[in-house]
């Protein structure tokens, strides 16, 4: 069976840490239970033990691996899903747990249990097992036991480095790789003889070409000399035309070179033809258009704009940051009246002018007056000591 990878407890890490080859520790005895355990290094008892054998003898096989011998002479039946070792003196050294049984035991049955187990750490030096003689441990490396005759698969498939080979499945292994390789070099030596009778037989073929070819060479070298003899005379005769034409245009290039395009008002660059030529018109910035006073610069819709308005009784317009709204509105009699504007002004409304009468004799003198303290951006404030309404109209300037 495969080697039990058992976890070591705190108590059997200090017992086989404090001895030495001379004076090692002695697993005396196997706990088994049938109750799956989680792993804790402070384990000093097997959970749910049912039964406990004594070593019959044991073996290190490797650093790593002990082979342990246990007999169960019972007529006990029993499966367990778990396993201790015990040190002489009754210290619970290691433990393995699986969630499936892993050993089997009938009533009828003498239990003969040899096994191997795995430990973490290079400890087997340090362990003694009693009586040696009937162990039969696994064959390694270092040591001498019983091992199992590989199947040709195994053998083929060259993974399993616990079974060994015999003479007869080595010579099947080796065989199918000769013979494969026979087939190899046979098929590489037909492909070889292939491609050398194929290069004589192209070596052949090139030669007899060769031979055409010179000859069609020589009688395409003559018919191209006389060509070349025709073609210089047809380029020389075509230097000559064209340079008639060229002195013909290098006169017109001059002439036009002799003329200039300039900018004259509110255009302003230019220069002769011999280069590509820019005209520019100067857009007249904010200032500008303040000062009035520029005759060579444009006034463009960006400058001037955004212009917005409303031509209405109430209404407003603005443009260039200024803002003019009018409006009317009815005051009420011995009363402030609020009066907002169409559309607010965007930052100050800087004074408002307006006013109303009516025909009655006891509202002369008290006309309706505009609260200057009140003006704001929104609108304003009129007060009217008149007994009755009075319908009064208003201009208001700002930005």
């Amino acid at each position: 069976m495969a080697s039990l990878a058992l976890k070591l407890t705190d108590a059997g890490l200090a017992s086989v840490q404090g001895a030495s080859g001379s004076d090692a520790v002695v697993i005396a005895e196997l706990g088994l239970t049938a109750s799956p355990f989680e792993y804790a290094p402070t384990l000093t008892g097997l959970p749910g033990e049912f039964k406990r054998l004594a070593v019959t003898s044991g073996i290190a096989a490797s650093p790593t691996v002990t082979h342990l011998t246990v007999y169960d002479t019972s007529a006990d039946a029993w499966s367990a899903n778990g396993l201790g070792l015990f040190l002489s003196d009754g210290t619970l050294f290691a433990v393995y747990s699986d969630a499936a049984p892993f050993l089997n035991k009938s009533g009828l049955a003498f239990a003969l249990l040899a096994f191997d187990i795995s430990f973490e750490a290079d400890l087997a030096g340090n362990i003694a097992y009693g009586d040696a003689t009937f162990a039969y441990p696994p064959a390694t490396e270092q040591m001498r036991g019983i091992a199992e005759i590989a199947t040709q698969q195994e053998v083929d498939d060259g993974a399993d480095d616990a079974r060994f080979v015999t003479p007869k499945k080595l010579w099947q292994r080796l065989q199918s790789i000769i013979q494969s390789v026979t087939d190899e070099v046979a098929a590489r030596v037909n492909a070889v003889t292939l491609l050398w009778a194929g290069i004589a037989n192209e070596a052949a073929a090139r030669s007899s070409g060769d031979d055409a070819l010179s000859g069609r060479i020589d009688i395409e070298a003559a018919t191209r000399s006389a060509a070349d003899v025709a073609l210089g005379g047809r380029i020389d005769a075509e230097i000559q035309v064209r340079k008639g034409a060229d002195d013909g245009l290098q006169g017109q290039v001059d002439t036009l070179r002799g003329r200039t395009v300039t900018g004259d008002g509110l255009v302003s660059g230019g220069g002769d033809l011999s280069d590509n030529r820019k005209l520019k018109v100067t857009e007249a910035d904010p200032e500008d258009i303040t000062a009035g006073t520029s005759g060579d610069k444009v006034v463009t819709p960006r400058r001037l704009g955004p212009i917005a308005m409303l031509l209405e009784q109430n209404g407003f317009i603005r443009f260039f940051g200024f803002q003019l709204a009018w409006g009317r509105f009815t005051a009420t009699g011995n009363a402030s009246t609020a009066v907002s504007f169409v559309q607010p002004f965007p930052t100050a409304c800087f004074a408002v002018s307006g006013g109303g009468s009516t025909g009655g004799s006891d509202a002369q003198d008290n006309w309706p007056q505009i609260e200057t303290a009140s003006i704001s951006r929104t609108g304003f404030t009129a007060q009217s000591a008149a007994d009755g309404n009075v319908a009064c109209s208003y201009i208001a300037v700002g930005r």
